[in-house]
C-alpha cells in the first residue's frame, strides 16, 4: 500500500451506522441497491456508449462531491469504529462491466435481479482502506438490446454509508453528471481511474448530532422493559407470522423479484389513493396483508406485523451545518404497523368486500404514519440507541427469536426525468434490502422514475419465507393494480 492511501481516522460512527457496521461484521446484513436503467435518447444513442472513457469522470464528479464515497471504515470488529480518509480512490476497484447471456428480453430482466440478489450477498473486502460501494454496468447481448439502447447500473453500498434515499440521489447525481456537456476530466489524464483527495473530507453529521431526539421517561421505561424485561413477568404476546426465526446459520442468499407496474396503471393508483385518502405505501402494506392472509393457512398465520421506515431529513435540528444537508448520508427510523387476528380473519371471509378491507387498510397505514411524524423526533427509537453498549451482544441475543415484523415496505420515491434533450434518462428503478437475517422476512421496496415505471423489488432470504408465497405476492400485485386500473375494483 502506497503512503498515499494509509487510512486515518475520521469521526466516529453514529450509533446507526453502528447499526450496520456490526451486522456487516458478523455477516447478517451487507449492502443496501439501487439498480437504474439508464436510457439513451434515440437522438444520441450512437454516441451514448458507457464505456470508462464517459463513466469515468462523470463518477469521479460524484464521488469528489460526496464524502461518504471515499471513506472506509475503522474497527468494524468494535463498538467503536471510525470512517477513515483515503487519499486515493481507484475506480477500477468499484466499477465492472457485465454483458449478460440471455436469449430474451426477459431472461435479461431475471439476470439482473439475480445479478442484484448477487451483490446483496458480497462482503466488502479492505473496508479500512476501500470504500465499501461498488457500481456494476449491466447489459444484455447486442441483439437483445438493439431496439432499445439501455443498460442497467447496479449501485451496491454499505448501509453505514448511507440510505435508500441517498442511494437513490446518487443516481440522480451521477445522471446529472453523464449529461453534462462540460464535464471535466479525471484529476489525473494519465491514469483516469485514479481519484486524489489529499485533505480530509468534511462527513455529514452524526445521525444523533443533527436530529434532536427527545424521549419521555414513560416511553423509555416501556422500551427498555420490552427489551430487557424478564419474560415470565410480561404478559402472553401473540407472535405475528414472521417466517422461519432468526437463525445465523442459514446461508446468505438473497432472493430478488421485481414486479414492474405501468406508468398508466400508477396514474390510476395514485388517483384512486387520493380518492381514498392514503398513499402508495399505504396501498402496498395493504395488498401485501391480503395476498398473506388469503395464501397462508388460518392456523399457520393468525395475525402480522410490519414496518415502514421513514427519512428523518425534515427533522434536522438547529445544530445541522446547512452545506451538509444535501450530503449522501444514513437518516432514517423506522415504525411498525400491527394487523390483529380479527383484522386477518375479516380478510379471509368468503363474503368479505375485498375493495373496502384494502382501503380500510390503506388508509390505516397512513394515518398512522402522518400521526407518527407529527411526533416526531420525540419518542423515537433511534433516540435510545445510545443505551446499546455492546451491539455485538444485542445480536448474540437475537438468535433463535422470533422477527418482530411480517415484512417491510420502504418506498423511496420518485426520480425525476432530465429535460428531453439529455443524452442519459432513467426509466426503472429496482431498490432491495439485502436479506434481513435479524430482521422483517420479506422487504417490499418500492421505487420509480418519473415518467416511467414503478417497481416494487422484492426481496428476501432464500428459505426464510417460502418461494409459493412470494409467487403469490408477484402475481397479486400485478393482478390487482392491473384490475383496479381497468375496472376501478380490486375485487374481480
Amino acid at each position: 500500500m502506497s503512503p498515499a492511501a494509509e487510512p486515518t481516522p475520521l469521526r466516529r460512527l453514529s450509533h446507526i451506522e453502528h447499526f450496520s457496521s456490526t451486522r456487516h461484521h458478523i455477516g447478517i446484513y451487507r449492502c443496501v441497491t439501487v439498480t437504474c436503467r439508464y436510457q439513451a435518447n434515440a437522438s444520441s444513442a450512437a454516441q451514448a456508449q458507457l464505456d470508462t472513457a464517459k463513466l469515468y469522470p462523470a463518477l469521479a464528479t460524484v464521488v469528489a462531491a460526496q464524502p461518504m464515497l471515499r471513506v472506509g471504515i475503522l474497527g468494524q470488529d468494535t463498538n467503536k469504529a471510525h470512517f477513515s480518509h483515503l487519499k486515493e480512490v481507484d475506480l477500477r476497484n468499484h466499477v465492472s462491466f457485465k454483458t449478460l447471456a440471455c436469449e430474451s428480453a426477459e431472461k435479461y430482466e431475471a439476470l439482473v435481479a439475480e445479478q442484484q440478489g448477487w451483490h446483496h450477498d458480497q462482503l466488502w473486502p479492505d473496508l479500512e482502506t476501500r470504500p465499501p460501494w461498488r457500481l456494476a454496468v449491466l447489459q444484455p447481448r447486442p441483439d437483445i438490446n438493439q431496439e432499445i439502447q439501455s443498460v442497467d447500473l447496479v449501485f451496491a453500498f454499505h448501509h453505514s454509508l448511507m440510505d435508500g434515499t441517498s442511494g437513490r440521489r446518487f443516481h440522480e447525481l451521477l445522471l446529472a453528471a453523464l449529461n453534462d456537456p462540460s464535464q471535466p476530466s479525471c484529476s489525473s489524464p494519465d491514469a483516469p481511474h485514479l481519484l486524489s483527495f489529499p485533505n480530509a473530507p468534511k462527513l455529514p453529521e452524526a445521525q444523533e448530532d443533527v436530529i434532536p431526539f427527545t424521549n419521555s421517561i414513560p416511553y423509555v421505561a416501556k422500551t427498555l422493559w420490552t427489551e430487557l424485561g424478564p419474560d415470565m413477568l410480561k404478559p402472553r404476546k401473540i407472535v405475528p407470522w414472521h417466517g422461519k426465526a432468526i437463525d445465523f446459520s442459514i446461508p446468505h442468499k438473497t432472493r430478488v423479484r421485481p414486479v414492474d407496474i405501468p406508468h398508466e396503471v400508477i396514474g390510476s393508483l395514485l388517483k384512486a389513493c387520493r380518492e381514498h385518502s392514503t398513499t402508495l405505501t399505504g396501498l402496498f402494506h395493504a395488498l401485501t396483508l391480503v395476498s398473506y392472509a388469503r395464501n397462508l393457512a388460518t392456523d399457520e398465520a393468525k395475525s402480522f406485523a410490519a414496518s415502514t421506515p421513514i427519512n428523518l431529513r425534515p427533522y434536522f435540528g438547529p445544530n445541522a451545518d446547512p452545506e451538509l444537508k444535501d450530503l449522501l448520508r444514513c437518516l432514517i427510523t423506522s415504525f411498525s404497523h400491527e394487523y390483529s387476528a380479527e383484522a386477518v380473519a375479516a380478510i379471509r371471509r368468503l363474503e368479505a368486500d375485498l375493495d373496502a378491507l384494502i382501503w380500510q387498510n390503506a388508509k390505516r397505514i397512513k394515518t398512522e404514519l402522518v400521526e407518527r411524524l407529527a411526533t416526531l423526533p420525540k419518542d423515537d427509537i433511534n433516540g435510545l440507541l445510545k443505551y446499546v453498549g455492546d451491539w455485538f451482544d444485542f445480536w448474540e441475543k437475537k438468535k433463535g427469536k422470533t422477527r418482530s415484523e411480517s415484512w417491510e415496505v420502504s418506498n423511496i420515491g420518485v426520480l425525476p426525468r432530465p429535460p428531453p434533450d439529455a443524452t442519459w434518462a432513467i426509466t426503472r428503478l429496482l431498490f432491495t434490502n439485502g436479506s434481513m437475517v435479524a430482521g422483517p422476512a420479506l422487504g417490499v421496496n418500492i421505487a420509480s422514475a418519473e415518467k416511467g415505471i414503478l417497481t416494487a423489488g422484492i426481496s428476501w432470504q432464500d428459505t426464510v419465507v417460502p418461494d409459493e408465497l412470494v409467487d403469490s405476492l408477484e402475481r397479486d400485485l400485478k393482478a390487482y393494480t392491473q384490475r383496479l386500473h381497468e375496472t376501478g375494483k380490486f375485487g374481480a
